[in-house]
């Protein structure tokens, strides 16, 4: 942020202007004026007059900004991050702040989109992703020379709120399963909470990504939604997200079961099937939608009478038994798919004191066995 100083009666700011384009040399300039906000917008019209005119009108506002703003940035972002920005924007920036000019938000307006977002009801990290979006506008604003500062800068963001995710314990998990035989849809579920892959990876795995030989899964792309709704086809959410998956025998054997019906699905449909050679497609071969894998995992939790989870939490589920089967918290990681141990460490703290627990009894019955021997 240029720094804006008071001298005397006046108000003076040194800014940054585009190198020289025949000399190459830097470029700097004072700017003075009877006022701060004077100040910021002669040091922008000197930037604007410097860089071509990049500097939108001062009275553009932020909704008009915003929808530059993503047409700048589609082809540098993930379609689904694209989409999650666009809803972001259109259901709690604008509403509260669309209609303010760009030019003149002042850090009390960011307090009072953080304040009317918690009264909406959103919680206090979803209200803390709201504020990082608007600050990479903002932050984009001063780069491209339309804003002298960013007023977010000045606010800080609500504190992550970290709610302990549900998981469910082994009789539960046994019971949903056996629902999902009843209605015979198995597999998916079993592959869901016995690898933890996340509800994207699932929906874009594919046969050759499966190895029965050395029985493992390969995570090497993941299926969303783009900003226009429509399924896309991406890289899993991390670089630890593309990662191989040891599976057990049975797990082995419920894909190969699977295998086999959706052949005999495929001969019986003939050219209605399109072979996408998906594992977990629907009864013609064509993409699961996120909606319909989260409406079908509700469905089973309610003919299961088990405790309701988020169909996120298959995956916490998955991690808190390997963990309280003393699964090395590095493996679990690896097989999460986190960028670092230290994250895995963070999300399951809550698990730690068992762990502890478990820890004393064992090198309490290791040294009493010992003693046991020697006498």
């Amino acid at each position: 942020m240029t720094k804006i100083e008071r001298r005397g009666d006046k108000w003076t700011t040194v800014i940054d202007l585009p190198v020289d384009p025949i000399t190459g040399n830097r470029r700097r300039k004072r700017i003075t004026e009877d006022t701060k906000k004077a100040t910021e917008l002669a040091a922008a019209k000197a930037i604007q007059s410097a860089s071509g005119g990049l500097i939108v009108d001062e009275k553009v506002t932020l909704k008009e900004f915003t929808e530059s703003w993503f047409e700048a940035t589609v082809s540098t972002v993930k379609p689904s991050t694209l989409r999650r920005y666009k809803d972001l924007s259109r259901l709690h920036i604008v509403p509260v702040l669309g209609s303010k000019k760009i030019a003149k938000l002042t850090p009390i307006d960011i307090h009072t989109l953080h304040n009317d977002r918690l009264a909406a009801g959103l919680s206090q990290t979803s209200v803390r992703h709201v504020h990082s979006l608007l600050h990479r506008m903002l932050s984009d604003a001063v780069r491209w020379g339309v804003l002298i500062r960013n007023v977010t800068d000045a606010v800080q963001a609500p504190k992550r709120s970290t709610p302990e995710s549900l998981t469910w314990n082994p009789e539960q998990v046994d019971l949903f399963l056996k629902t999902a035989a009843d209605e015979g849809d198995e597999t998916l579920w079993v592959v869901a909470l016995f690898t933890g892959m996340r509800r994207g990876e699932l929906l874009g795995l594919k046969w050759a990504d499966v190895d029965f030989t050395s029985p493992s899964i390969s995570v090497r792309r993941s299926l969303s939604r783009g900003s226009d709704s429509r399924l896309v086809e991406g890289a899993p959410k991390t670089a630890k997200g593309r990662r191989r998956i040891a599976l057990a025998p049975t797990i082995v054997e419920s894909l190969r079961k699977h295998r086999l019906h959706q052949k005999e699905q495929r001969l019986k449909l003939g050219e209605m099937y399109e072979n996408n050679d998906l594992v977990f497609a629907n009864e013609f071969g064509r993409s699961l939608h996120p909606n319909t894998f989260t409406r079908r995992f509700q469905q089973l939790v309610r003919k299961a009478e088990v405790p309701y989870i988020r169909p996120h939490d298959l995956r916490h589920t998955n991690a808190t038994m390997m963990l309280r089967q003393g699964t090395h918290m590095k493996i679990v990681q690896e097989r999460l798919g986190h960028a670092n141990v230290s994250m895995t460490m963070d999300l399951y703290s809550h698990v730690s004191p068992d762990l502890q627990n478990a820890a004393a009894l064992n090198l309490e019955n290791l040294i009493a066995g010992n003693r046991e021997k020697v006498s």
